[in-house]
């Protein structure tokens, strides 16, 4: 299973959740926040008190933070996998901007005041 653990108060977060729902035609991605049960059961204690990283789970294996965004583009496949050469630019590079824009997503993007809530068209992709 491939899930996308995600902020879920987070504006930014949640708009690239949506990306990936409107381009995931094959379905093969699964949601759940970081503040959600699942997160909690399935991932490290650190990710739920560290909500400034995404998190991707492929069968098993666990990504985050730049890796993270780009393997969970690259699982919606065909053009989509392209993505996958970002990871020529070095890991610290990447997340070094990705922690830098983390930190200020709030600031600049706004926060809500609820968790993200699935539509009932996107209820079976998500987990709770």
């Amino acid at each position: 299973m491939k899930v996308v653990y995600f902020d879920g108060y987070c504006n930014v977060c949640n708009t690239f959740v949506n990306f990936l729902i409107l381009r995931d035609k094959k379905r093969v991605l699964k949601f759940a926040s970081l503040q959600s049960a699942t997160a909690q059961k399935r991932l490290d204690a650190r990710y739920s008190q560290d909500v400034d990283t995404m998190v991707f789970e492929d069968e098993g294996k666990i990504t985050d933070r730049s890796t993270g965004a780009i393997n969970a583009v690259a699982a919606l496949g065909g053009i989509y996998s392209a993505v996958s050469i970002f990871k020529l630019v070095p890991r610290f590079l990447r997340d070094g901007f990705y922690n830098w824009f983390a930190g200020h997503r709030y600031l600049w993007f706004g926060k809500r005041e609820t968790c993200r809530v699935a539509t009932p068209e996107e209820r079976a992709q998500f987990l709770t």
